[in-house]
């Protein structure tokens, strides 16, 4: 079915402000999907406007996100670049009634995930931000045999992400050397701790209280032949307790050599489930094991196979073992997207999760600073 005949509904047209990482990793994603067109893309000058249109095959370029906001021949925004020069594209897109797609972290602060998220009430539109991990396949289907009742009544979960983006060796992620930059709203516990945050608010609910520790380890980054000095934590570890009662606890490191990658595990009265991934969790190699072998010492852990249901998405011609960085993941929540605006079904993750979320990265960092649990 081609994208202009999907259901009864003209398709929605999208324009992507970035031709970095919402060009390279958004754009393939939002083209997987029946109902779309991607019809634009922004950047900050013309002439790179100019360029990204002809390499991407976009029709209109902008490099004033403001018209691209104000333009009635787009209904999506997708808004990539960094926290705090999302902000205004965020709130120009919402004040022009658009539907909006925002990156993680959410916000810079705290201040402005409330300013957005009432600017998203007051515009009664749709907005979802990038928090992919809870549409990644094999943690759908974790959370459905969660609910199911596999593991029993759930005791705890610990979840991490531990990877050398950093070290003193070489810099891994160069196009990420601005997370050094406070004023850029980057830290571990911001980027890769609001990814984290979103999936075990999906699975166990809203947190009431948290205690947390951070610090900054690696006082020096190698990038393209020059030396950064990061005024950033690149570590932190976090004790939650949900609004249900529920302990969880959440490791971020991105200057660990030798980290182990991606890890959540939940167990609970009748077993254990545990979720893999060597780098980012993507729907072509986040795997699953569990156990319910209930003997005491080491007992190994069996891979569970992703059922065909949790790797299709109505209306997506992305494949699950396409190794593009978060295609399927992210073209289940424009799916989703697209399905709300059309009155079908309800976008996630939303604005409201995603101020919830900086709600706890700023508790977190009050709780380190303060030595103490603080409630939400």
């Amino acid at each position: 079915m081609s994208a202009k005949s999907h259901g009864r509904h003209p398709p929605l047209r999208v324009g992507i402000i970035s031709a970095a990482w919402g060009a390279r990793a958004h754009l393939p994603a939002w083209r997987s999907l029946d109902g779309i067109e991607v019809t634009a893309i922004c950047t900050s000058r013309p002439e790179t406007a100019e360029k990204a249109a002809t390499e991407f095959a976009v029709e209109r370029p902008f490099h004033d996100f403001r018209s691209m906001a104000a333009d009635p021949d787009i209904d999506i925004i997708d808004c990539g670049t960094r926290p705090p020069l999302r902000y205004e594209m965020v709130m120009a897109a919402l004040d022009a009634g658009k539907h909006v797609f925002n990156g993680i972290p959410f916000a810079k602060d705290l201040s402005d995930a409330q300013a957005m998220t009432d600017a998203w009430k007051k515009a009664g539109t749709i907005a979802a931000v990038d928090a992919f991990m809870q549409a990644v396949p094999a943690l759908v289907q974790m959370k459905a045999m969660v609910e199911a009742g596999w593991a029993g009544e759930i005791f705890g979960a610990d979840i991490a992400f531990e990877a050398p983006l950093f070290t003193a060796q070489q810099c891994n992620v160069p196009d990420y050397a601005w997370f050094a930059d406070p004023a850029n709203g980057a830290s571990a516990l911001r980027n890769l701790g609001s990814h984290m945050l979103h999936l075990l608010v999906h699975v166990f609910g809203p947190v009431a209280s948290v205690a947390g520790d951070s610090s900054l380890a690696l006082k020096e980054w190698p990038v393209n032949g020059t030396v950064l000095y990061p005024e950033v934590p690149d570590r932190a570890s976090l004790l939650l307790r949900h609004g249900s009662g529920l302990p969880t606890r959440l490791e971020a490191n991105w200057a660990k050599i030798g980290g182990e990658g991606f890890r959540f595990s939940i167990w609970g009265s009748k077993g254990r489930i545990e979720a893999r991934a060597p780098i980012f969790p993507m729907a072509h190699d986040t795997r699953l094991f569990s156990t319910q072998n209930t003997a005491l010492g080491t007992v190994a852990m069996q891979e569970i196979a992703i059922q065909p249901e949790y790797i299709v998405v109505p209306g997506c011609h992305a494949a699950a073992d396409q190794p593009e960085t978060g295609l399927l993941a992210l073209a289940s929540i424009f799916a989703a997207m697209r399905d709300a605006i059309n009155g079908k079904s309800k976008a996630a993750p939303d604005f409201g999760q995603a101020l919830h979320v900086q709600t706890i990265v700023e508790a977190a960092i009050r709780a380190a600073d303060e030595r103490r649990w603080i409630d939400l």
